[in-house]
């Protein structure tokens, strides 16, 4: 590979517009294994059931994630650890990519970009206690976003996207209070980081070629590669509310609300040049230098409605139903620290939902085996807005899993799940100059996308 160093350039403009957006973007939609962004696993048992009755069931502490309310039903003290291996596929198979008609247009090289799922080991922590006969405090740490996409340095869409990883930590202390034995209310806050680092190819070639006069080291389009590389991260609050209703003495209702995040996303960039262009280019290239960034970006509030019932002693069944507000991100603006414009990409998204339905059997007090379908919507409304950072599309889940009592203190829950994710096309069209895909050129093709997730979670309970 040849070495590189850093280049300023005037068309540079467009690059960091829209690298610095492609970061953004990447921050609300990295995650894999719920609709766009989200990551579901927050409950290695609730897993089990495809999270079907997830508002309702409180059935360990990690209630407070999914209704607060729930943490009335638990007695004592109680831990639970868990852990998820998360292992996804995500192939693409190109129809076309070409560079802008403006840049002389052709055949973008390279390759499909290979397997761009990454492996993933994701924990999350919860703890209950018991104040007193109607108050009992809970809290969680979890990922609800994460993951990453890597593609092949060399793929066909290497100036979209190659690189995109995104971290977050959430903390959520909550309170369940029991009104009367037969309704409960619950409260928490939370607070998030997010991280994210994403990379992408550069095509020098056709900077030079909108900088005016050629200058040394300059080769055609496609055959003068540099990249950009983008951080950004930023931490948010919110919060969550939950009310428990024992509608019998079988069935229980639950309805969850979780709030949207306010976030201002702060970035850095650089964007950096094979080593010969950068050499001879020199100060007549001048001008423009590497910059700060800032979006303020709204996430979407949650609400679900959940319900429990009991069949017979040893069959239980279960249902959810979770929406999700993704009409608060119709668009990303990009305020730049330089004197550049701002930069905007238009989403589009769509309220969805989320359904899931799920069974218990416990043939006795020891076991529990659980099983649960879901059907989890998009928020992306076509190929045109669906970036491939996270070519997202409806998704089918299914679940099992089972429960061991080793004692009255101790039990462990194992889940697994098969997420098959409908074919996601995808058409990015190059347009004219100035426009988002410009520089980056056309991306045409098909994505096929499946995610297994094996998951364990241990309780103690005192």
């Amino acid at each position: 590979m040849t070495p590189t160093t850093t280049l300023i350039v005037p068309p540079i403009r467009t690059v960091v517009a829209t690298a610095v957006t492609a970061a953004l973007v990447t921050l609300t939609s990295a995650g894999a294994h719920a609709a766009f962004f989200q990551l579901a696993e927050n409950s290695p048992a609730g897993l089990g059931n495809a999270f079907a009755g997830g508002a309702a069931i409180a059935e360990d502490a990690s209630t407070v994630w999914y209704n607060p309310a729930g943490l009335t039903r638990l007695n004592g003290t109680q831990f639970v650890v868990g852990g998820y291996f998360i292992k996804p596929s995500l192939e693409f198979d190109k129809t076309s990519a070409n560079r802008a008609t403006a840049l002389g247009g052709g055949a973008i090289s390279g390759g499909n970009g290979g397997d761009a799922g990454e492996n993933a080991i994701v924990p999350n922590f919860y703890y209950a206690q018991r104040l007193n006969e109607g108050l009992t405090f809970g809290v969680g740490l979890n990922v609800p976003f994460g993951l990453a996409t890597d593609y092949d340095d060399d793929w066909v869409g290497r100036y979209h996207a190659n690189r995109s990883e995104i971290r977050t930590i959430n903390i959520n202390p909550a309170l369940g209070y029991k009104v009367s034995d037969a309704l409960s209310l619950g409260a928490g806050i939370s607070y998030q980081k997010i991280e994210a680092e994403l990379t992408q190819a550069v095509d020098f070639g056709s900077l030079c070629a909108l900088g005016g006069a050629p200058f040394a080291g300059c080769a055609a389009p496609g055959a003068n590669d540099g990249s950009a590389s983008v951080e950004a991260d930023d931490d948010a609050w919110g919060f969550n509310l939950g009310t428990l209703w024992q509608a019998g003495e079988a069935t229980r209702i639950g309805l969850a609300y979780r709030s949207k995040t306010k976030y201002t996303l702060k970035g850095t960039f650089d964007v950096t040049a094979p080593s010969a262009l950068a050499a001879s280019a020199g100060s007549a290239v001048g001008g423009i230098v590497d910059s700060g960034a800032q979006a303020h970006v709204t996430l979407p509030e949650t609400l679900s409605l959940s319900a429990h019932h009991v069949l017979t002693p040893h069959w239980t069944v279960m249902g959810d139903i979770t929406r999700t507000r993704w009409s608060r991100l119709p668009e990303l603006r990009i305020d730049f620290d330089s004197s550049q414009t701002d930069a905007v990409t238009t989403l589009d998204l769509k309220d969805v939902n989320r359904y899931s339905v799920g069974v218990n059997y416990a043939p006795n007090s020891t076991w529990t085996y659980r099983a649960g379908v879901a059907i989890d919507q998009t928020p992306t409304p076509n190929e045109i807005a669906r970036t491939p950072r996270l070519p997202d599309e409806d998704r089918l889940w299914l679940a099992f899993g089972f429960g061991y009592k080793s004692s009255d203190a101790v039990s462990f829950d194992v889940s697994y799940v098969y997420i098959k994710v409908d074919d996601a096309a995808i058409n990015k069209s190059a347009g004219a100059p100035g426009g988002e895909n410009f520089l980056r050129g056309s991306l045409v093709g098909n994505y096929e996308a499946d995610t297994h997730i094996l998951t364990g979670q241990v309780n103690w309970k005192f």
